[in-house]
């Protein structure tokens, strides 16, 4: 992806980054591809009715999965089929490198993501939503609703980002997504914004400022020059 002046982070603010997992840290999005394969019909029902404005996002994720029956050993094989974006890696290491919070929030689960990380050998902190298992069936509850916001997701990503600059007065928050459902609150939380697939056209529609990637490689080497600016501005 070719790149012009990216922007400058300022050196006397406190960086924190900010990721979507589903089609943006990995490269399928984890519960739509399952809901393709094992709930086709089911997950066509409901979703025309999502569309219709019957469900919100998480109230939608709670007719489609809970109750699904789905024994564990084949929930972990479905997710070995799940790669990682070739960036996602490299993105980790850089924050670490660079001491800077890094924290996935994903409105897919828990359990997954730590298999996930698990069958990658990655690590790196996140929000989700929970599931549970009840013999082989699916028991799911939301990990951080926010009811003051429109998104109407499991995990609203907009109140993580808006506490942790509470907690850090003045920090430069960035979030990277892909999704106009559950990563646009939070793009509009954010400091800088790293946008593809259908959150491009919802910040467009609001007049948001975004920066477009590919792959989270991008995004890094965005992040990497941005800071060195932002560290040589402030050497001035």
């Amino acid at each position: 992806m070719k790149q012009g002046p990216g922007p400058t982070i300022p050196a006397d603010r406190s960086l924190a980054v900010f990721c979507d997992f589903d089609g943006t840290f990995s490269i399928q999005d984890v519960g739509s591809t399952l809901a393709r394969e094992r709930l086709a019909e089911r997950r066509r029902q409901l979703w025309a009715r999502f569309e219709q404005g019957e469900f919100t996002a998480w109230s939608y994720v709670v007719e489609l999965f809970d109750g699904f029956e789905l024994p564990q050993a084949e929930l972990y094989r479905f997710l070995e089929t799940i790669a990682l974006d070739p960036g996602a890696r490299g993105l980790v290491a850089w924050c670490a490198a660079e001491r800077v919070p890094f924290e996935v929030l994903s409105d897919g689960f828990d359990w997954n993501l730590e298999r996930l990380q698990e069958i990658h050998g990655v690590r790196f902190a996140f929000r989700a939503n929970h599931l549970e298992y009840e013999r082989d069936v699916w028991r799911i509850g939301p990990g951080a609703p926010n009811p003051a916001c429109g998104c109407g997701t499991g995990t609203c990503k907009r109140q993580i980002i808006a506490a942790h600059r509470s907690a850090h007065p003045g920090a430069y928050c960035v979030h990277i997504g892909n999704g106009r459902v559950s990563d646009l609150c939070g793009a509009l939380e954010a400091d800088l914004v790293f946008a593809k697939d259908t959150l491009v056209d919802a910040l467009r529609e609001r007049d948001k400022a975004f920066i477009p990637f590919e792959t989270l490689e991008d995004v890094r080497r965005v992040l990497d020059a941005g800071r060195r600016a932002g560290r040589e501005r402030g050497a001035r």
